[in-house]
């Protein structure tokens, strides 16, 4: 009996060691570095959304719906925000798991995913952001935690198939709201937001990797007392609070700017822009057909619907109309 009381005690103080260890090493893994690339990122972020803004309300044109290279950068922001990902599960778990800190970190995830998603349904109808950014960030701080401590080649192995499985399989059976966020699908869904586990779970597999190969290097473990670096390691540990309350923000100062401006002459409109805003105009007022011009316009040259089918343009005009709203 005494052994027995003696084994039950040795276990619960690995137990409570353990814990200890893995909470030490959490509190511990926070380095400036990547909290300053984070704060980068949701600089980033914000810019491009408010020059998304601007161009929407037909403020400024840049062509940020239709423009590789606009695209191009809208793809760069996420994919730094994937990596980071994966390269911060490394840094909180590499010595083991916290459990009440990472579930923590989850529910918040989620909650905020699940309000997300409330918010868009409100705004956008039946084209909410049913699998966005921070879906696909809370799914893949699941998935990815088994490889954070298991042999190299399992990562390794996972991201490749995430990465390049799309590139050569792809369904029709893929293009419904309860499939797409997988990411075979062969049509873009209609949402105001996706981010589908293929292959963008890959992206964060690499971060993990990346971080877990290369954690001392230098690019990985600079510190800096400059203002500047400090601030920017203060928005990358604020970055989810920044992300759920900077478009709101970004609308409630730009909205009414484009009011203010909606009797200023404008001097590009597209033969298609004036056209559209001059059907749009009988029973809409002016600042509405702006915006639902703008999303016809980015759509018609994204989709190459110039001479779209009857059922096409319907489509383009529901979700115009939802967004323009």
């Amino acid at each position: 009996m005494r052994h027995k009381r003696a084994m039950q005690g040795a276990f619960s103080s690995l137990w409570r060691n353990d814990r200890k260890t893995a909470s030490s090493a959490n509190r511990q893994s926070r380095r400036q570095a990547i909290d300053v690339y984070r704060g980068l990122a949701i600089l980033a972020m914000v810019a491009y959304h408010a020059t998304w803004d601007l161009n929407f309300y037909r403020i400024i044109e840049v062509g940020i719906g239709v423009d590789a290279l606009w695209f191009a950068l809208q793809r760069a922001i996420l994919t730094a925000f994937l990596l980071l990902v994966g390269a911060g599960l490394w840094l909180a778990h590499k010595d083991g798991i916290d459990w009440r800190s990472y579930w923590k970190r989850q529910a918040i995830l989620v909650a905020a995913a699940l309000g997300v998603s409330v918010v868009t349904w409100f705004q956008f109808g039946e084209y909410f952001a049913y699998f966005g950014v921070l879906h696909a960030i809370a799914l893949s701080s699941l998935l990815a935690l088994p490889l954070v401590r298991a042999p190299l080649w399992a990562p390794i192995g996972t991201a490749i198939v995430f990465l390049f499985l799309p590139a050569v399989f792809a369904s029709a059976l893929f293009n419904t709201r309860w499939l797409a966020w997988i990411g075979f699908f062969t049509a873009v869904p209609e949402t105001a937001d996706l981010v589908p586990m293929f292959p963008w779970f890959g992206v964060v597999l690499l971060g993990l990797i990346g971080m877990r190969l290369f954690e001392a290097a230098p690019i990985f473990t600079w510190s800096s007392s400059s203002p500047w670096a400090r601030v920017l390691a203060r928005l990358g540990r604020w970055s989810l609070i920044i992300y759920l309350v900077h478009q709101p923000l970004l609308f409630a100062a730009i909205t009414p700017l484009a009011n203010w401006l909606d009797q200023m002459p404008v001097d590009k409109f597209t033969s298609f822009t004036m056209s559209c805003e001059a059907s749009c105009s009988e029973g809409n007022d002016a600042a509405y057909c702006r915006r639902y011009c703008s999303c016809a316009l980015d759509i018609t040259i994204r989709d190459n619907l110039w001479d779209a089918a009857a059922d096409e343009v319907e489509r383009m005009t529901r979700l115009c109309t939802e967004m323009a709203r």
